[in-house]
């Protein structure tokens, strides 16, 4: 029954649309279907020892437009690679990091 909910979710959004399965690849601890977006590549630095993520208000669901940016520092270790060549990072409501997706050979 779920499957056939998302195949008619898809149908309906058209080929244009951006993909209803864009949380498919996240790990499960990671994403709960929304707290995980695809972020500019301007938002990462490369620092001593990691990344340095800046995310601006409006550029991911958890940080809605009119609040603070939320700034990140992630160890090189606890990276992960991104599985779409694009920058993700997933943060809970309470604003805690939960995983950060690195596009291998990027910034």
């Amino acid at each position: 029954m779920r499957l056939l909910f998302w195949l008619s979710l898809a149908l309906l959004a058209g080929p244009g649309a951006k993909s209803v399965w864009a949380h498919e690849w996240f790990p499960v601890e990671c994403c709960s279907d929304r707290d995980c977006a695809r972020i500019d590549a301007s938002a990462v630095r490369v620092v001593a020892g990691g990344y340095h993520v800046t995310v601006r208000p409006g550029s991911h669901p958890m940080v809605p437009a009119g609040s603070e940016p939320r700034s990140y520092t992630i160890p090189f270790r606890e990276a992960k690679p991104s599985q779409d060549a694009f920058f993700n990072i997933c943060i809970a409501p309470d604003g805690r990091l939960l995983c950060f997706f690195h596009v291998i050979g990027g910034v």
